[in-house]
């Protein structure tokens, strides 16, 4: 397993720390997850893989953050490293709805250099911008439009969620979302997910989670995975999978 890319991710955030400005209140998150499969809008990008993520939001509503995923084991040969970079600004409307705004530069350290921009899906990076809304309550619900500058991808998404405390420190956390894939050249398509967790607090900062997630397409677009630890391999490509996923998160 090649640890490039988590390794571009602590540094990063390390570097984030001397540019927060002192002024500012900040609130920090750290991530580390291990998943089964790699799925992305309903798309299967990858086998078994670790994912790690940091992100800080400052109380004016700006947030940056990275994300990274490597590929685990012989299945790794499958996955093309991933580093995430990623800023967003929520405008409050009220106190349970608000606008959002966002950036993400996708980039594959494999294909070439981090600016390495350009007009087709081979390029080393491809460059998002997101509008949406989310409102509070009950269900968290919310609703966002993607565009891909590199890709000419528009994705429309709706999420919602909710958490059933079933302990003193232990939750059931239900999620589910809808979206549209509608690529400038390419075959679109409508993808579903549903996700459900079993959450543990460690303390008021730290907790960990192992969850179970099955998703659906209107076109062949998960992976029919090899499972075998010695013989690496993507089979006949699928229109639903189910993957599972465990993972730490704290925040400070």
């Amino acid at each position: 397993m090649s640890m490039k890319t988590l390794i571009s991710s602590a540094a990063l955030i390390a570097g984030m720390a001397t540019i927060t400005p002192a002024a500012t209140a900040a609130d920090w998150s750290l991530s580390a997850d291990f998943v089964g499969e790699y799925v992305f809008r309903g798309t299967t990008l990858g086998a078994e893989s670790i994912q790690t993520g940091a992100e800080v939001t400052l109380d004016n509503g700006l947030t940056l953050g990275v994300w990274g995923n490597a590929g685990f084991g012989e299945q790794s040969l499958l996955n093309s490293d991933e580093v995430d970079f990623y800023a967003g600004y929520s405008v409050p409307v009220s106190d349970t709805f608000s606008l959002d705004l966002g950036a993400t530069l996708y980039h594959y350290p494999q294909l070439g250099g981090i600016f390495d921009i350009g007009t087709n899906a081979g390029d080393a990076s491809t460059l998002e911008f997101s509008a949406g809304t989310s409102f509070g309550g009950t269900l968290d619900p919310s609703l966002t439009l993607y565009y891909d500058t590199t890709l000419e991808t528009f994705t429309l998404e709706g999420g919602a969620g909710y958490s059933f405390p079933t302990g003193e420190a232990t939750s059931l956390d239900l999620s589910g979302s809808l979206g549209a894939v509608e690529p400038d050249n390419g075959t679109s398509y409508q993808y579903a997910q549903l996700g459900a967790a079993l959450s543990y607090a460690f303390s008021d900062a730290a907790s960990g989670y192992v969850g179970l997630n099955a998703g659906a397409s209107t076109e062949d677009t998960f992976a029919d995975i090899s499972r075998s630890l010695t013989s690496a391999g993507f089979g006949a490509p699928e229109s639903s999978s189910v993957w599972y996923g465990v993972g730490l998160s704290t925040g400070f």
